[in-house]
């Protein structure tokens, strides 16, 4: 299934960062594992989500007691891709492979698109996989 949005001020934005080659945003990621699924306010912890040309990683912010941690890195390769979910429009699930994959929310479904096509550009370039395989929508 192919995902297309017709959003100028969307695309316009993708299309900078896209230039930019390095790009980071803010998400909240969800550190509840328990099999529910269901997201919840007080399970979410800020994260950075850094996209370059190369790669994607999430980093656990820094704090006065702690250094920054990535907890998750990983280039594009296959199985790389991304899963956007119909019930959630602020829900992005990163998965770099069968163990290495992050829940991400969004507070906007514009952000998340803006996210997605980001990633999804800068995965093209780098192993000229097509839109499908990068992205999986889940009802």
């Amino acid at each position: 299934m192919d995902y297309t949005i017709g959003e100028p001020d969307v695309l316009k934005e993708v299309k900078q960062k896209l230039e930019l080659g390095s790009v980071k945003f803010e998400v909240l990621c969800n550190k509840d594992t328990s099999p529910k699924k269901i997201l919840r306010e007080g399970s979410l912890e800020r994260r950075i989500l850094e996209v370059n040309r190369k790669r994607v990683k999430v980093v656990k912010p820094g704090s006065k007691t702690s250094f920054p941690t990535t907890e998750i890195r990983g280039s594009y390769a296959p199985p790389f891709h991304v899963d956007l979910f119909r019930s959630d429009q602020h829900r992005v699930r990163i998965v770099v492979d069968g163990e290495n994959e992050v829940d991400l929310m969004v507070n906007s479904r514009h952000l998340r698109d803006v996210i997605v096509l980001v990633i999804r550009g800068f995965a093209q370039r780098f192993n000229s996989t097509s839109l499908n395989s990068l992205l999986k929508i889940e009802t």
